[in-house]
């Protein structure tokens, strides 16, 4: 175990650039190897840590790129598992085997191409071989990550290897090269085969669980049931575990030793056979780690080696490392490697004394749910507590009821499909999935399920980890030291209380420009939790398309941006949210993201109802529990529509247009900040009835266009900080150059989305003293 942990550490070293953590672990199991002073062990343990820090850096040496711009025709070879469509969108990685420049090539890509026709799409989609295209297109480097703490596509391709993506203008040829009888057969074309088949034989929802627990499909499955099993903590039965591949071996097992097989012609059999399983599935990290721990166990039995359980994982993980050390990256390695090793730990321990099998399973479940808590709270800033609840439900259900009803219907398609019994069979199976995802729906819809925590600093994470192994290795005691089990339970309580609340009471004021692309969206966070505030929403404009062409999974700005920067600041609801304008890319993200945050209150200014499309959104959000308010300036006296902010325009009712945009204006940390919307004629008027108006930051009106930013509007303000929110390489050209060398003569500092993607100011005041004031950006600014 300790090799295997050592050689995890050892590879971390290089991937991470030896960062300060990984070489605390690494020399603390170094220590801790020495100290058995087992002259065996440690010379085993360095001399597989060097092979698997060898490994390492061989593939960090060798994920290069060969292709420059100036490729742009390509021979690629494609594996019908590869490819993905999603209305007329078609998308695969395939390998580069030639290009303009090279005749012998061989380089992983990933390629976006617009389908044209509806026949061209069905073509693609009865791919069921591999296949040589000829593509001509442009390549494009990825794109970094705009908005901290989000999911990195950049990372995510150079993680497989990929350096390019391929935007495709024409596909010229589609070759399915003569395949040999072995190719045929190949897993990889068997598993389209059979997926195929799949869909053809069975009814909608029975095709989409069997791919998805038979052959860890999960591509035809809607995306709103996804998320609801997610939430609920069960996600993980949408995918192949290693209970999944225990029980199809122990079925197998049971099945040949009753027709009579002996115990060397098993053994032999599912050597065979559970590789051969693994590449159906595609030897997802799950799949791989439960097969090859079985075959290791086997074979160990089989030879009458004594291998534990935990040295198998322990093998299987060294064995993982050396095959692709970057999937130590991946959600679905960290949990299932964590939980597998937790498990086997407990088994050994505190599970060996016999218990009432249902405290069992829901201390399991327990335990599991505590241990995912920083990974989950990492990559999605949130977790689900009902998952120890919905586990003890509905893996039974899916492990010991659907699995198996699964495999038999396969099967038996083959010679009862047309059978009126089979076909009754498939309505019933049909009838009851649909009552699970009711019942899902309804468990998922539950108040206070979703604990968010934001993106948790290290140092919380840290502690909590470390009261998570005292409580568990309390456990261990069973009873015998209660005083210790009573400190855990309370240190392990004090630190899940302040890692959940952390962000959501953080000390800092913030405000955050997030880039939604082509559009508004600022979030303002007070201090303490004192309240948190959404001006604008981001949005982008959608075009009528045929049928066929409509993806089946959209992805929208409040699912990939917005949804995720406001969870990862800890927020679970706003206070409000201030739509500036009836313009879709200033709310056109709100009506989704109300659905996954609660929005309190709901202010825009009068008259933006005018606007048809932004009254039918306000009318779908009128039905939930949010306020809403029509807000208007008053020459009277400041309007304040939060505790920092007052509204100074419009004064009168408009129709929703730029010029009706709300403005505001506030004190915010030390700065004076003005909020314009799409303003721009109106900045006129503005000035005129607040002239001594004191900005230190500009939101830059309308993006940065002409028709905003005069000459007279800035100097009357004279700020020291202008921001302005605008997509990269937009096709309106914001900014306008002439507005920012007016910006730039007036000495102002400049923060613009689509230099520097989202720009963070933070503010840190203890008593009298400001112990931080400072903006920063997730991009370093080319200009």
């Amino acid at each position: 175990m300790f090799s295997a942990i050592l050689c995890l550490v050892g590879s971390l070293l290089i991937l991470t650039s030896a960062s300060w953590i990984t070489v605390a672990l690494f020399i603390y199991f170094l220590l801790r190897i020495f100290a058995t002073k087992r002259k065996q062990l440690i010379i085993g343990s360095l001399l597989l840590t060097g092979l698997i820090i060898l490994s390492t850096s061989f593939h960090q040496w060798t994920n290069t790129t060969d292709l420059t711009p100036q490729d742009h025709t390509f021979i690629i070879k494609v594996t019908p598992d590869q490819i993905k469509i999603d209305g007329d969108q078609l998308q695969f990685d395939g390998i580069i085997k030639q290009t303009n420049h090279h005749t012998k090539f061989s380089e992983k890509i990933v390629v976006f191409y617009t389908l044209q026709s509806l026949e061209e799409k069905n073509m693609w989609e009865s791919q069921d071989k591999s296949i040589m295209v000829t593509i001509t297109g442009k390549l494009e480097i990825p794109g970094e990550n705009r908005n901290q703490y989000q999911f990195s596509y950049q990372s995510y391709l150079y993680h497989k290897k990929i350096h390019w993506i391929l935007m495709a203008d024409t596909i010229h040829s589609i070759e399915q090269p003569k395949l040999s009888v072995l190719n045929k057969v190949a897993p990889k074309n068997m598993r389209s085969k059979i997926l195929k088949y799949i869909d053809e034989k069975m009814t909608i929802k029975t095709s989409q669980y069997m791919k998805t627990l038979l052959f860890a499909d999960l591509g035809s499955f809607d995306k709103a049931t996804v998320q609801q099993f997610k939430k609920i903590g069960i996600i993980h039965l949408l995918s192949i575990s290693g209970l999944h591949i225990q029980f199809f071996l122990t079925g197998l097992v049971y099945l040949l030793w009753r027709i009579g097989l002996t115990k060397e012609k098993t053994v032999y059999i599912m050597l065979i056979l559970l590789p051969f399983y693994g590449n159906l599935t595609g030897w997802g990290t799950s799949v791989y780690r439960a097969i090859i721990m079985a075959l290791i166990l086997l074979i160990s039995s089989y030879l009458k080696i004594i291998i534990s359980s935990l040295d198998a994982w322990s093998w299987t993980l060294i064995s993982t490392l050396i095959i692709n050390p970057y999937q130590v990256f991946s959600i679905g390695f960290q949990l299932s490697y964590l939980l597998s090793f937790i498990l086997l730990i407990l088994t050994q321990t505190y599970f060996t004394i016999p218990r009432h099998p249902l405290y069992l399973n829901f201390t399991i479940s327990f335990i599991l749910m505590l241990v995912s808590i920083p990974i989950l709270s990492y990559h999605f800033f949130e977790f689900s507590w009902i998952g120890v609840f919905s586990n003890l439900l509905f893996v039974p259900l899916f492990t010991w009821i659907l699995l198996p009803v699964f495999i038999l219907l396969l099967f038996l398609s083959v010679l009862f499909y047309s059978s009126p019994f089979f076909q009754h069979t498939l309505v019933s199976l049909e009838n009851f999935l649909t009552i699970i995802e009711k019942i899902v729906e309804k468990i998922s819809n539950l108040p206070f399920i979703t604990i968010i925590t934001g993106r948790v600093p290290i140092f919380l994470t840290f502690i909590f980890i470390i009261s998570l192994i005292f409580f568990i290795l309390s456990l261990e005691t069973d009873g015998k030291n209660n005083k210790m089990r009573i400190r855990s339970i309370i240190l392990l309580m004090t630190s899940l209380l302040l890692f959940s609340c952390y962000q959501r009471y953080s000390p800092y004021d913030k405000v955050i420009v997030i880039d939604v692309g082509q559009g508004d969206a600022l979030l303002v966070k007070e201090s303490f939790g004192k309240g948190s505030y959404l001006i604008d929403t981001g949005g982008s404009l959608t075009f009528e398309k045929k049928k066929w062409q409509e993806k089946k999974n959209p992805s929208s700005i409040a699912e990939r941006i917005v949804i995720p920067s406001l969870k990862s600041q800890g927020i679970s609801s706003l206070d409000k949210v201030l739509i500036s304008h009836g313009d879709e890319d200033h709310y056109g993200a709100l009506l989704e993201m109300t659905q996954s945050i609660k929005v309190k209150e709901l202010l825009f200014p009068i008259g933006a109802l005018t606007k048809p499309s932004f009254q039918n959104t306000v009318l779908k959000i009128a039905n939930s529990e949010t306020s809403i308010r029509e807000i208007k300036a008053s020459r009277n006296a400041l309007t304040y529509v939060t505790p920092s902010l007052a509204i100074l325009w419009p004064l009168t009712q408009g129709e929703g247009e730029n010029n009706d945009s709300m403005v505001l204006h506030g004190k915010i940390g030390s700065y004076y900040w003005l909020f314009t919307g799409d303003i721009e004629e109106g900045e006129k008027q503005l000035i005129r009835e607040y002239p001594n108006l004191k900005v230190d930051v500009l939101k830059v009106a309308h993006h940065g266009s002409k028709t905003s930013s005069s000459e007279d509007f800035l100097n009357n303000i004279q700020p020291s900080y202008a921001i302005i929110s605008c997509g990269l390489n937009n096709r309106y050209n914001h900014p306008n150059s002439e507005v920012i060398n007016r910006i730039s003569n007036k000495n102002t500092h400049i923060y613009r989305t689509d230099m520097s993607g989202a720009i963070h100011y933070e503010y840190l005041k203890i008593g009298k003293w400001v112990v931080k004031e400072s903006f920063h950006t997730l991009i370093e600014s080319k200009d």
